[in-house]
């Protein structure tokens, strides 16, 4: 179960740091920047759809660094990968602002995500399907050279992300953790489940990454969840000033014994996998470095 773990994790990672893109626009006031901006990412977002990557590619800066310290070429991977894990992926995006100031601009948006994940490559079992859902807020920075707008960077605000088989689609499930976290610091992440079965054993592990490409492989510890719903674990964060994902693994499964009470059977149930962005405290970690300086 762990590497099938990793694996989908790592994937799910590859995916979200890849912002995507989906508009339906009425263009005014020509020759403006956020009509130039609004038309960009309409090209964009038709590129993502029919997986041209080369394409998605024209429309960043080739000195293209994410928040996360992904250059083009990182994202170059991260799409491919994106694109063979999920070729049903369903996006719904939204711009809530766009300023612009000479030749640069900043785009605040945010977006949902939905796919269906099969195990099996024909998609004919759709009962053991699972689903995939995510949502996140993110600014995306323009800088216009000569008469075209380029992607210099992008940063994610908050991202969240819930991969569920079996039952796991049916109970609520929720990844309590910091929005900032700053070297160093001890935190907890809290895995909330208020409506956990009383019949159905629900084994969890929680940990921290460091967000880092390629995704480093992390040890799992399952703990059962006790009756109450809640599971806790107290962290430590990295310190190298690097955006962390607060992890969660749940795998229920249900123990039935034969009339003789020789023989018990373990049948797995469900499966989660829930990712949650906390964001390190880059101001506080700036002033310090100027403190220290001095």
């Amino acid at each position: 179960m762990k590497k099938l773990v990793s694996s989908l994790i790592a994937t799910l990672i590859l995916s979200m740091n890849c912002p995507l893109y989906a508009f339906d626009f009425s263009f005014f006031n020509k020759n403006n920047p956020q009509r130039e901006i609004k038309k960009v990412l309409k090209k964009h977002n038709r590129a993502m759809a029919e997986h041209n990557v080369n394409l998605v590619q024209s429309y960043y800066d080739e000195n293209y660094k994410s928040a996360d310290g992904f250059n083009l070429e990182d994202m170059k991977t991260m799409l491919e990968k994106t694109h063979q894990a999920y070729t049903n992926i369903k996006y719904k995006t939204k711009i809530n602002n766009i300023t612009a100031y000479d030749n640069w601009a900043l785009a605040q948006m945010s977006d949902e995500t939905y796919a269906k994940v099969y195990l099996d490559k024909d998609k004919k079992n759709k009962e053991k399907a699972g689903t995939l859902e995510g949502k996140s807020s993110y600014l995306v920075y323009f800088k216009k050279d000569k008469d075209n707008w380029k992607i210099v960077a992008d940063e994610i605000l908050m991202e969240e992300t819930s991969l569920k088989y079996g039952v796991a689609k049916k109970i609520d499930m929720e990844l309590e953790t910091p929005i900032f976290i700053e070297n160093d610091e001890n935190y907890d992440i809290s895995l909330k489940m208020p409506n956990k079965p009383e019949d159905i054993i629900a084994l969890a592990s929680i940990s921290r990454e460091e967000i880092t490409y390629p995704p480093a492989d992390y040890n799992e510890k399952f703990r059962k969840i006790p009756e109450t719903g809640d599971l806790e674990r107290y962290v430590k964060a990295n310190n190298k000033n690097l955006n962390e994902y607060a992890l969660a693994s749940v795998g229920f499964t249900k123990v039935s014994i034969n009339e003789e009470i020789t023989k018990a059977r373990i049948e797995i149930l469900g499966i989660a996998y829930i990712m949650k962005r906390i964001n390190m405290n880059r101001n506080k970690a700036i002033n310090t470095n100027i403190a220290e300086k001095k």
